[in-house]
């Protein structure tokens, strides 16, 4: 059965979905310093790396394409093939002096003459006692996972494997589920290859489902797993921060797709609401307002910690917030997390009204929830009946649900509101939260292992945090006794990751790192 789930990712693959994951693969079979080349100079090599065959070491250079290849496919790729073999222009890494083999990736079929040129082609090489060309279709490639399942699928990963996707398929996948079962990735620095491919088939199978927001959560489930994995080590474990690395790559490939179709398909309260028809929209919308929000906010805020400038994001996400009211209205403290990346990617892109016309929003639907006879918002642990019931339930007599006192949100907004130094919105804040008795609920962590984790060690939560009055700061913006508290830099801090903190908020839904979000809040755009 495993075979055919590693058949049906391979066939709903695109071209650049499978790069990352191939490095992963050919890091699992025992290759050696693997590099990712494709680009503008790669010679015809997407990929380089070392590996023994019958006790030789061997220099293999790889051109991968996705999906099935006809003749006339065949024909096009010639030039770049007999680049791969005899071109020695790639990588400081390359070994010019080794033996070399090439390798043509194809994560489909040669159908049609593809397979007889091919074959002829391979005679030729021969005859000329040029170097030949091997080749890794479709077959070739389960059976290379399938070779490797000690690494890949260890332990008993694949029965929850096998049941996820079996949820994805009859559309009852939702974070939850994801992250449970992302929980099994979370080990040493041995299995994190395994994970790194398993999260590509359960972000590629997402993908085929029409939930790209599954798929980018997926994608930030593996950053955890490997941060989790090789916490603490002062020269970060080289597989874990490549299936961090690996993580990042797979977000911005989903996070791309889901940003080009929301380019396409519009932007207004309608496209929205109508790209799911549904008729609880007054539900779904707010959430699919801030989970886009989110996206494109982590979006832009890799593209500053890469140092990869596209404008195109910053100025698609002040469109979609000044458009849609619903990233104003967190229907519980699941959804305060959801502020975060996309108000730090204004605050890089100096849209202060933006961000204050934002948090106003917020102050006010906290209000509206919790004054008078509102029941509060759900907590960020809730389930969604629970989520429907506290966003209704003041409305109607029938329903018994206990007042909830706390809110993340209003944790969320003083601190943010602290963070950008943004007095006029954290007094607001705090007035208005201190007349409706929504006490400011935050979870703190310490720098160890249990940060990644729900229910992890050395965490602490805070139900009603004690903030300052009026704006009063001391050292800078702290507000606050968990300003005082939090580490001045975290672990990820330390090793220059913290997007991948942000990353982390984003699984787990229910802390942020106060370093790691200022790192962002005092980072400009130029």
């Amino acid at each position: 059965m495993i075979a055919d789930v590693i058949g049906s990712y391979l066939d709903g693959l695109q071209e650049r979905e499978f790069d990352a994951p191939f490095v992963a693969i050919l890091r699992a079979k025992g290759f050696k310093d693997v590099h990712f080349l494709h680009g503008s100079f790669e010679f015809g090599k997407d990929f380089i790396a070392r590996g023994r065959e019958s006790e030789s070491e061997f220099q293999f250079a790889f051109q991968s394409k996705a999906g099935n290849l006809s003749l006339s496919d065949w024909g096009s790729c010639r030039s770049q093939l007999d680049l791969l073999r005899t071109n020695s222009l790639a990588h400081p890494s390359f070994n010019k002096e080794l033996p070399r083999k090439a390798v043509f990736v194809t994560t489909g079929r040669l159908v049609g003459g593809a397979a007889l040129a091919a074959q002829d082609y391979k005679d030729y090489l021969r005859s000329q006692g040029e170097v030949d060309i091997e080749i890794w279709d479709r077959e070739s490639l389960v059976e290379i996972i399938l070779g490797n399942a000690e690494v890949i699928f260890a332990g008993a990963i694949e029965g929850p494997l096998l049941a996820l996707l079996g949820e994805v398929d009859q559309g009852k996948s939702d974070e939850k589920k994801i992250e449970r079962m992302s929980r099994a990735w979370v080990g040493s620095a041995d299995t994190l290859l395994g994970s790194a491919i398993i999260a590509s088939i359960v972000a590629n199978r997402l993908k085929q489902r029409e939930r790209l927001d599954l798929a980018c959560y997926s994608a930030l489930c593996l950053v955890r797993a490997a941060w989790a994995s090789t916490h603490g080590i002062e020269k970060p474990d080289a597989t874990g921060l490549f299936v961090a690395d690996t993580g990042r790559y797979l977000f911005r490939f989903y996070a791309s797709e889901l940003t080009t179709r929301l380019r396409n398909s519009g932007i207004t309260p309608e496209s929205i609401i109508w790209a799911h028809p549904a008729p609880s929209a007054h539900v779904t919308y707010p959430v699919r307002c801030l989970r886009i929000a989110e996206f494109v906010g982590l979006q832009g805020l890799l593209d500053i910690e890469e140092a990869k400038r596209d404008e195109g994001i910053g100025h698609l996400l002040v469109d979609f917030v000044r458009a849609n009211p619903g990233v104003r209205h967190p229907i519980s403290d699941r959804w305060a997390v959801s502020l975060i990346p996309p108000i730090l990617l204004l605050a890089a892109m100096e849209r202060g009204e933006d961000i204050k016309d934002w948090l106003k929003g917020v102050i006010a639907w906290v209000g509206d929830h919790y004054e008078g006879s509102g029941l509060g918002l759900a907590g960020a642990y809730s389930k969604s009946d629970e989520e429907v019931g506290y966003l209704f339930g003041g409305s109607f007599e029938h329903v018994q649900l206990p007042r909830n006192p706390t809110s993340y949100i209003a944790g969320i907004t003083l601190d943010l509101a602290a963070l950008l130094e943004m007095e006029e919105v954290y007094e607001l804040a705090r007035n208005d939260f201190l007349a409706v008795e929504a006490s400011p609920s935050i979870l703190e962590a310490e720098d160890t292992n249990g940060q990644y984790l729900l229910e992890g060690a050395n965490c602490s939560l805070e139900p009603s945090m004690s903030y300052e009055d009026k704006w009063n700061p001391r050292d800078g913006w702290k507000v606050a006794p968990h300003h005082f508290r939090t580490p001045e830099s975290y672990y990820l801090n330390r090793v220059g990751r913290p997007w991948d903190h942000l990353a982390v908020s984003a699984v787990l839904r229910d802390r942020h790192f106060l370093p790691s979000c200022r790192v962002f809040a005092t980072r400009k755009l130029t």
